[in-house]
């Protein structure tokens, strides 16, 4: 890195500092804004049409631009502050979000703006969700890494899941718009918090570095950056096979998520008040995974951890669809939370130390843009499957994951031992 992280030398060095806990609460906005409207989208989708398929079609908007958008976000996070970045990308965000509410307190709310108004932020979530991934390094030592990994995913959980999701659900019941609104107003704070750590960062004495590599990645084309970013992906053999293991997961589960409102009310019979709340089981694991993780790898390893989430999160989505129980399936996608959590933030580190920094915007977005930009493909499966039965998309997207996960441990062990070994030698060099 060409960068110090600045700390904060009252706190000590093992200590992830102000600055770290600055951009924690940012990000735990900005996941509280995701969360409301993960939930309120849906809510007011079921409201307009029962169809299965136009319901999945929000899973369609919302990771489209991962395929369309996130490699040219990727080209401008190698270009230019990953943090002014965030800040513009929220402020578009909240714009956005800003309009839905506008169109819901007129009358002029349908499907169709719903799903623009989930394209545009999901656009600006290609820009913020790696830049977040990829700055942390810049605020903690690589020795650190697996901590704040471990903070940031908790507080994600924490604000998307278990509070978002829970007070969306009961704002919708008194109104559709509140929930809306609240999104809007969370983006913005969160614009405003990033923007305080670029002054910061700014102010604190380090070798300035434009992360692309200076004026020599500013001169290529964006065409020429992108094949770069797409090449560094494709022609290693250890990321083309990591990138075929997060397309599958992400396929199978989106395959049950598409239309997890309508088989929860539907099928498991939980009131549309409630359903928040079922949501916010995930979190109560997920919350769990996070403060266990760095834990679970000293002791039983990074691939152990790997592998147990992914396989994990697969028969989890497998007992949602075979155990059509609402306080099972409320337990099954509690420890699927958890076993995310864990997996995520085991595999974190991978683009944030094997990776070359100056590719890591578009090695990263590329990655995304190929396993990502194929859950459309999930959700929609999952609306075609729901037609006929909606536990059938649980069943079918758990067995993917598990298949997915099994077909290609090999590349899961490669990526764990790299990470081990990136994390070591910056210890030493330290």
């Amino acid at each position: 890195m060409a960068t110090t992280p600045p700390t904060d030398t009252s706190t000590g060095d093992r200590r992830l500092g102000a600055t770290f806990h600055r951009f924690w609460a940012a990000g735990t906005l900005t996941n509280l804004g995701d969360g409301m409207l993960a939930t309120a989208l849906p809510l007011i989708a079921a409201t307009l049409t029962h169809d299965p398929l136009a319901v999945s079609g929000l899973m369609v908007a919302r990771f489209l631009p991962w395929l369309l958008v996130a490699p040219f976000a990727g080209v401008l996070l190698d270009r230019v502050d990953r943090f002014r970045a965030m800040t513009v990308a929220n402020v578009v965000a909240a714009t956005a979000v800003g309009l839905l509410t506008v169109a819901i307190l007129t009358g002029h709310a349908s499907l169709w703006v719903l799903y623009a108004t989930l394209f545009v932020v999901i656009c600006c979530e290609t820009v913020t969700d790696p830049a977040s991934r990829l700055g942390v390094v810049r605020l903690v030592p690589s020795g650190l890494l697996d901590r704040a990994n471990g903070r940031l995913e908790g507080g994600r959980l924490v604000a998307q899941d278990f509070v978002a999701a829970p007070v969306a659900g009961v704002l919708f019941v008194v109104a559709a718009v509140l929930p809306v609104a609240g999104v809007a107003l969370s983006y913005a704070l969160c614009a405003a918090l990033v923007a305080t750590i670029v002054v910061i960062l700014r102010r604190t004495p380090q070798k300035e570095a434009t992360p692309g590599g200076g004026d020599q990645a500013l001169a290529r084309g964006v065409w020429a950056s992108l094949r770069e970013g797409f090449g560094h992906v494709f022609g290693d053999p250890l990321l083309r096979r990591l990138a075929c293991t997060n397309a599958g997961l992400m396929i199978g589960g989106q395959m049950g998520a598409a239309v997890l409102v309508l088989y929860v009310q539907h099928t498991l019979g939980v009131p549309p008040a409630l359903f928040g709340l079922f949501l916010a089981s995930s979190a109560v694991g997920g919350l769990l995974g996070s403060l266990w993780t760095s834990r679970l790898i000293g002791l039983v390893g990074r691939r152990a951890v790997m592998m147990g989430g992914y396989v994990g999160t697969g028969v989890c989505f497998v007992l949602m669809g075979v155990l059509p129980n609402a306080y099972a399936a409320a337990l099954a996608w509690g420890i699927s939370g958890l076993c995310l959590a864990a997996s995520n933030i085991a595999a974190s580190l991978f683009f944030q130390t094997v990776i070359p920094d100056h590719l890591r915007g578009r090695a990263s977005t590329a990655f995304r843009a190929i396993g990502w930009g194929t859950a459309p493909l999930g959700a929609l499966a999952g609306g075609l499957l729901g037609r006929i039965d909606l536990a059938l998309p649980f069943v079918a997207g758990g067995l993917v994951s598990v298949g997915t996960a099994l077909l290609l441990r090999k590349a899961v062990a490669e990526c764990a031992r790299l990470c081990d070994e990136a994390v070591a030698t910056s210890e030493s060099g330290a």
